[in-house]
Formats: structure tokens, sequence, C-alpha cells
């Protein structure tokens, strides 16, 4: 069954703008609030209701004199339990919208320490080898992190940009402190710079 969506403005739309004002005031003596797919119970002002929220419409049963007889126009308690029921579910959204945003920042952080890390071991190694000798580095941690700045881009592209730019300019430090005999520190930053320009 296809969920049915519902707005404060598209419930203000289906009803009496009367009832709808009524309910607005009624909103805040909802207790006792559940709701079933589309099934929504609850409480208001002392008066038990019931409403099915239907896509043409609520199909509403309560105790109170404006409901009688059945069926009847949504009164303000059945509208006045769906608008405390739309409200609950827009701030359950937001609060998960709200979570994921910052599980996304604690991600970006983690990355970007990791990232560090990896670089200040090859900065190490880069400032440690024989000139003479050349170095071959190790990039496949640093390339596994870049990986994971990739996917990042997909849920938050500014922070993956961010990243990235920031891993092209340590990756530079390391080329500049040691004569690299391969090119994978250079493929790296090929990639990071890549990844920094995607829109």
């Amino acid at each position: 069954m296809a969920r049915i969506e519902l707005t404060e403005e598209s419930l203000r739309a289906t009803v009496d703008r009367h009832v709808f004002a009524q309910a607005v005031a009624l909103a805040d003596k909802v207790a006792g609030l559940s709701a079933a797919g589309p099934q929504v119970k609850a409480s208001v002002d002392g008066t038990d209701v019931s409403v099915r929220v239907r896509p043409g419409g609520l199909d509403a049963h309560c105790a109170c004199p404006a409901a009688a007889p059945y069926p009847a126009p949504p009164c303000p308690h059945t509208v006045a339990a769906v608008l405390a029921w739309v409200r609950a579910s827009a701030k359950e959204a937001s609060t998960a919208a709200a979570g994921a945003d910052e599980a996304d920042a604690d991600l970006a952080a983690e990355l970007r320490a990791e990232l560090d890390e990896v670089l200040d071991e090859l900065a190490e190694e880069a400032a440690d080898c024989d000139p003479d000798d050349g170095w071959y580095p190790d990039t496949s941690d640093l390339e596994d992190l870049l990986d994971e700045v990739e996917d990042l881009a997909e849920e938050e592209p500014d922070a993956a940009r961010e990243l990235a730019g920031h891993a092209a300019g340590r990756i530079k430090d390391v080329l500049a402190a040691g004569h690299c005999l391969t090119d994978d520190l250079a493929d790296a930053l090929t990639r990071a710079e890549e990844l920094r320009q995607q829109p």
C-alpha cells in the first residue's frame, strides 16, 4: 500500500477553514497519539477520536456532537489529531535529517584525521629517504581513503570536495619532500584533484 503524503498545508486545503482554525487551537490538547499506517487515534481535549487518512480526505470518527450523525465532515477534534500527527511526523523527519547530517559531518572529520595520519607517515618516509636512492611509497591506504571520499561525495559533495582539496595539498607537500620513483603518489594527487573539482 502506498504511503499517503499529508502536510499541514494539504490538510488545511482538505477541511473547512473554520474547522481547521479550531483544530489548530486544539492541537496542543492532543494526548495518546498513535498511528498505524493511515489510521490515527488520539484523545483530543478528553474526546476520543479515530481517523483514517485516505487519498480523498479523512474518514473520521469522534464522540463529539459536531461529528454526529456519521458520516459527517471532519470535526475540529479529528482534524486536530491528524494535525498533531502531521506535525510529529515532520519533526521526526527533521530530526532524522539532522542526525544524518551530523553523521556525515562525523564521517568527514574521521576521514580527514585518517588522511592526515596516512599522509604524515608518507611525509616522514619521504623526508627520511636518500635522495640518490629514491623512494617507493605504498599508497594503498591513501587510495582506500580516497575511495571513501568518493563515496561521501554522493551524500555530502561539499564535504568531499573540501577533503579532496585538503588531501591534494598534503600530497603535493609529500611529493616535494622526496624523490618518488613510482607514479602511484602522482596518480593519487590526480585523483584527489578530480574529486575536488566534481560538481
